[in-house]
């Protein structure tokens, strides 16, 4: 029987093309390739760069990253570990997913089942193995709220771990996993509670609009399912084939917070703007701090939907997916990211944070 390196060096394939791999598609070539099922393959190919003194890129689904135009010089392994169980725990269901499994589908296997938790999630592409990284959220719910622990392949340590919830040190789409341990951990299986019939949650104002709109007072997991699907469309915030301004990372940038003082000063420094709607669009959380909308301060700053630069542009249907237009590149999204950054850091003092990982560059 075959060892789990010589698996894995069977496996290996050299000059692999990323770009079909990621969501925006663009980029160069891997020069070392392997797509990864199993924890073993996964630790013989880590051991085999490491032994290579290459550096290691540790692709998913391909929602979240922008690879270079030369590509990756070292080795890419793509977690493919799938394989999903669940187990009841009196009100609460249990559910187990490798990291390779697709996110979407799982959102959809636990709404039909009529496990509530998740169905705020539903149409993010990108597989299971990335939601603990960003702390992946929308319309109200992020994974922090139902995840109990990450199994992961420690880097450092070449021990394979499980985190607890705390652990992750999650915050607003982030984690330990992006901030102070990037690129230590490669996770591998994500395990999640859930609500057994529980309802569905309904906190967001674009989600209680729509099921207003519908006439749906006491909604299902599916309806609520159905409505975040209809609403991200409407955005081309949906992989779909058939729609060229979803050929994107989904939000580019993350929706800032700041201070209810910064929040103050920065009212007055956009009615001192005649060119700038002084109607900010704001959030007020629970902790006493303001969410701006990114989206709201890239069109102000004169990034309007539909904005062309070169092969890439925003969206026509949501000014915060920066798209790659036809035969786009990586210097081309980086170079309208830093417009960006630049022209709303000018106008209203706010740093605009990146949600994509830089590959190769």
């Amino acid at each position: 029987m075959p060892t789990a390196q010589q698996t894995f060096e069977e496996s290996l394939r050299e000059n692999v093309p990323l770009a079909p791999m990621t969501t925006l598609g663009i980029g160069g070539p891997a020069k070392f390739f392997a797509d990864i099922t199993t924890t073993d393959a996964l630790i013989a190919g880590a051991v085999w760069a490491r032994r290579r003194a290459l550096p290691l890129f540790v692709l998913g689904g391909g929602s979240n990253v922008v690879v270079a135009d030369a590509g990756f010089p070292g080795l890419t392994l793509r977690v493919s570990i799938t394989g999903i169980e669940s187990r009841f725990d009196e009100h609460t269901v249990v559910i187990e997913a490798g990291a390779g499994e697709e996110w979407d589908s799982l959102v959809a296997r636990c709404v039909a089942n009529n496990w509530s938790g998740v169905e705020c999630l539903s149409g993010i592409p990108g597989r299971v193995g990335a939601t603990p990284i960003q702390n992946v959220g929308a319309y109200g719910q992020e994974t922090s709220e139902t995840l109990v622990s990450v199994e992961a392949f420690d880097l450092v340590t070449n021990r394979l771990v499980t985190l607890g919830a705390a652990e992750c040190e999650f915050g607003y789409r982030t984690s330990r996993f992006k901030l102070r341990d990037r690129n230590r951990f490669v996770i591998t299986r994500v395990t999640y509670r859930l609500l057994g019939d529980g309802g569905p949650s309904i906190r967001y104002a674009d989600l209680q609009r729509n099921l207003a709109e519908r006439g749906l007072e006491r909604p299902t997991l599916a309806q609520v399912r159905e409505a975040v699907l209809a609403i991200r469309r409407s955005k081309a915030m949906v992989i779909d084939s058939a729609d060229p301004d979803s050929r994107s990372v989904g939000s580019f940038f993350v929706n800032p917070t700041i201070e209810l003082e910064e929040f103050e000063q920065l009212k007055r420094r956009i009615q001192s703007q005649a060119e700038c709607d002084s109607n900010i669009v704001s959030f007020p959380l629970s902790d006493g701090r303001v969410k701006l909308s990114a989206a709201w301060l890239i069109e102000q700053a004169g990034f309007k939907r539909g904005y062309l630069h070169g092969r890439v542009g925003t969206s026509t249907k949501h000014a915060l997916a920066i798209i790659n237009r036809d035969g786009g590149t990586a210097r081309e999204i980086v170079e309208l990211k830093e417009l960006i950054q630049s022209r709303v850091f000018d106008l209203f003092g706010i740093d605009l944070t990146p949600e994509p990982v830089l590959i190769g560059m």
